[in-house]
């Protein structure tokens, strides 16, 4: 469904159909840009209230729908925060996963932040009093909390894809924007993630570009590092044999696959085929019958996917090895002590609870 809405949104798709969806969509969004534009002067008036912890919290976001890199990132912050001898715990609203089931993002932040507490609660309030109380987490970072206003938060952190940096023009549903591009002011902190799939002209034009809202000195450009290559039966260790003559059959169910799939192509592998499932996408044994039978037609040496999709298929028989590529995210050692700085200036305000 993500991917046909996206070919529908984008123009991609041709047709009356098409046309007649854009359309609607697009007299749909006028009201849906009230209603957030509405809600928006209500907070900013102080007329819906702002719930305030007694520790700082930390928002990741997106002014966009699909993947940007929110996951990496808040595992950067929290080893980041866990450097400086905080105790963080994460909070999230926890998408896509099956009733008595973990989300994938929790998972993956689980199994890169050992022993950090991953609230997931769709009202952040009562996660974060939740994360204080019952945990002591004297720092909160809020994964997917630009638009969630209601908790106060003291750095907002805003991350935009290089890759294509405002999306799908338009707001829900006639494009992929949540609110309008202004409204970044609301921002602390913008990172332009992907910054090694563009040229450094790109991402200094999209940071150009993004100083229309927001000063120069909080714009930072974020670099993906793939930290192994990981077969299902052992996640412990990655894999020490090359990888790059092996032919593969790429898939996943994730915001961005072309994000995913440049970062597979960079491990110097023949990417021979490619599948994509919405995201958070709940995976079914028939889901894999087309790749079992392009696996078979086409001689395959093995099946690769993100970590966020690896989590939900240990238990998954293939007919070749299912690989999962692990990235870290990263900043320019400039940058990085800027950005360093600026925690440490926020959370100095703050002292660690005892």
């Amino acid at each position: 469904m993500d991917q046909w809405y996206r070919s529908v949104i984008s123009g991609e798709r041709a047709g009356v159909m098409p046309a007649l969806l854009r359309f609607v969509f697009e007299i749909a969004s006028w009201f849906y840009t009230i209603g957030v534009e509405f809600r928006n002067f209500l907070f900013d008036r102080g007329l819906l209230r702002v719930q305030r912890l007694n520790v700082p919290v930390i928002s990741v976001g997106n002014i966009t729908t699909g993947g940007t890199g929110k996951t990496p990132t808040v595992i950067f912050l929290v080893k980041e925060l866990q450097r400086m001898g905080r105790k963080p715990a994460v909070l999230t609203r926890g998408y896509g996963a099956k009733a008595g089931q973990k989300p994938d993002e929790v998972l993956v932040i689980e199994s890169e932040c050992p022993g950090v507490p991953v609230i997931v609660n769709a009202d952040r309030v009562a996660g974060g009093i939740d994360a204080v109380n019952h945990h002591h987490a004297d720092v909160l970072v809020m994964d997917d909390g630009f638009q969630h206003r209601r908790l106060h938060r003291d750095l907002d952190i805003v991350l935009i894809d290089t890759t294509e940096p405002m999306g799908i023009p338009g707001v829900l549903p006639r494009g992929t924007w949540r609110e309008q591009p202004y409204n970044l002011k609301r921002a602390n902190v913008i990172m332009l993630t992907r910054c090694e799939q563009v040229t450094q002209e790109l991402a200094d034009l999209a940071a150009s570009l993004l100083t229309q809202w927001v000063s120069p000195r909080r714009i930072f450009q974020q670099y993906t590092r793939i930290t192994g290559v990981f077969d299902a039966q052992n996640l412990r260790a990655p894999i020490t044999t090359s990888v790059e003559p092996k032919r593969v059959l790429a898939f996943a169910g994730i915001g961005n696959p072309n994000g995913f799939l440049n970062t597979v192509r960079t491990l110097g592998v023949n990417v021979s085929a490619a599948f994509w499932f919405d995201d958070h996408h709940a995976y079914t044994p028939d889901d894999f019958d087309p790749l079992a039978r392009v696996t078979a037609q086409r001689k395959l040496d093995a099946w690769i996917t993100t970590q966020k999709d690896m989590v939900k298929l240990l238990a998954l028989k293939t007919p070749v090895p299912l690989w999962s590529v692990r990235i870290d995210t990263q900043l320019p050692p400039v940058q990085l002590e800027a950005f360093r700085t600026r925690l440490i200036e926020l959370l100095s305000t703050r002292p660690a609870v005892k």
